[in-house]
């Protein structure tokens, strides 16, 4: 069961080699949680990373843990950094937390890298 809290997803292109910060900010509580996912040609959803509270250090998921990727917070808004784009970073990005164990998507960007 997932619950969807955005009325439609956002496209981001950007060129290859460049930054992107992706925003997930639509939270109707505080979650305990944030984990950020990326899914890719109708892939299972892969976790990036997740952060338990805003002023604590994020948690990379593996494969994400090349500092590449960067994770903060200003308490009501979450961001996903990505440093120097690759055509392979391109997929749907999304955040959402956990309540009693059932995922609540809360963003959702399309990242569309050009080469």
């Amino acid at each position: 069961w997932i619950s969807v809290s955005v009325s439609e997803s956002q496209a981001v292109e950007v060129q290859s080699g460049e930054e992107v910060t992706l925003l997930c900010s639509n939270f109707s509580s505080s979650p305990t949680q944030i984990v950020w996912f990326r899914v890719v040609k109708r892939s299972k959803p892969h976790c990036i990373a997740f952060m338990f509270e805003p002023h604590k250090p994020a948690t990379f998921c593996d494969g994400y843990q090349n500092g590449t990727f960067e994770m903060r917070s200003n308490i009501s808004t979450f961001f996903l950094k990505i440093k120097q784009v690759d055509l392979s970073d391109s997929g749907l990005y999304f955040c959402g937390y956990l309540i009693n164990k059932s995922p609540v998507i809360v963003d959702a960007t399309y990242l569309d890298v050009q080469g």
